[in-house]
Formats: structure tokens, C-alpha cells, sequence
């Protein structure tokens, strides 16, 4: 009696065709994943600027003291100080340094020629009331701010190109730090 034995498994051919289907489906795929990379760092860098932003408005209300964040588009940093004396001095303490060229690659601190949320035309990549240099929102102990303002990101590409990817944080009187997108459809600016 002759017992047959059936080997289990993968033939070659049906291995290759495998690979050559995941193959075509990633050169489909490709384009749209690289097409989506500049606008996740752009929201990505919005989100953890925003975020930086609330902690140090918690941070001045804790410590009791005022902190500033002074806003370099030509450095493409923005830093944060805790102001000793409340003076705004060059002795300030620099607490953090975000850099947008290391931290967010291909990301700027930068504009277009669009209408900002104030409802002019920006001129600025940051504005906080003051034309001091660096520009800077200041948090007072009591979690208000100085002056509201704003500030612009965009993937560097799109400098002077795009519209669409472009985004904004706004710090208000009160405080409050809000994202918005900017909508090429309509013109306007949409918080997210």
C-alpha cells in the first residue's frame, strides 16, 4: 500500500506573482504618500508649536513669572525665555529653543500673499502688537497675553506657489492658542 504524502507550501511562480502584485500596488500608492508628506509637517509642526506655545502660557501662570517667545523667521527659530525682572533683557533665561529648520525639515515660518486672519494682507511671518525685534507673544503670570497675534507656516515649496498648505496659530488676548488652515475655495481661513 502506497501512502502519498502532499507537501504543503508555496509553488515559485505563485511567490513571484505575490511580489510582483505588492510591487504595482505600491508604485500606485507612492505618489499619493509623497504628495501628503509636506502637509503632515506642516500640521505636525502647527500641532507641537501650539502645544509649546499652552505649556508656556501654564508654565508663566505656575512660576508666577512672565515668559516670552520671541519668533526668528530669518533664524527660523522660536525661542522661549522666562523673564527674570520683567523687563524683557538680554539676561532673560532661555528655557527652550525650537528650531524649524532641524526640528521640522522643509517646514518655514513664512507667508504668502494672502489675507491673514486679522483681515489684511500679511506682511509678516509673525506679528504680536509690537514691531520690537524678535518679535515675541509674552505670557503674563495671570495666563493672558500682552497682545494677541499670530503666526505663519508653510512648506518651504510653497513660498509664493501654493496656498493651500498653508497655516496659521493665533495666541489671543485671553490666552488661547487656536490653529486654522488656510481654504484656497473660499478665501478664508477654517480653525481645526
Amino acid at each position: 500500500m502506497r501512502r502519498e504524502r502532499r507537501l504543503s507550501g508555496f509553488t515559485l511562480v505563485e511567490l513571484i506573482i505575490t511580489l510582483a502584485v505588492i510591487a504595482i500596488l505600491g508604485l500606485v500608492a507612492a505618489p499619493g504618500l509623497f504628495a501628503y508628506l509636506p502637509v503632515y509637517r506642516v500640521d505636525r509642526a502647527v500641532q507641537v508649536i501650539a502645544t509649546e506655545l499652552n505649556l508656556v502660557r501654564m508654565r508663566a501662570i505656575a512660576k508666577n513669572r512672565v515668559h516670552h517667545v520671541a519668533f526668528d523667521p530669518a533664524a527660523q527659530t522660536l525661542t522661549v525665555y522666562e523673564d527674570d525682572d520683567n523687563d524683557w533683557s538680554t539676561t532673560n533665561t532661555a528655557v527652550k529653543t525650537l528650531s524649524l529648520a532641524t526640528d521640522f525639515p522643509n517646514v518655514s515660518l513664512d507667508y504668502n500673499n494672502v489675507t491673514g486672519l486679522s483681515g489684511s494682507t500679511l506682511s509678516a511671518a509673525a506679528s504680536f502688537g509690537s514691531t520690537s525685534s524678535p518679535v515675541r507673544a509674552t505670557f503674563l503670570p495671570n495666563g493672558l497675553t500682552s497682545s494677541p497675534g499670530e503666526l505663519y507656516l508653510l512648506p518651504a515649496a510653497d513660498k509664493g506657489v501654493r496656498n493651500d498648505r498653508l497655516r496659521a496659530i493665533r495666541v489671543s488676548r485671553g490666552g488661547q492658542v487656536a490653529r486654522y488652515r488656510y481654504d484656497t475655495a473660499s478665501g478664508s481661513w477654517e480653525e481645526y
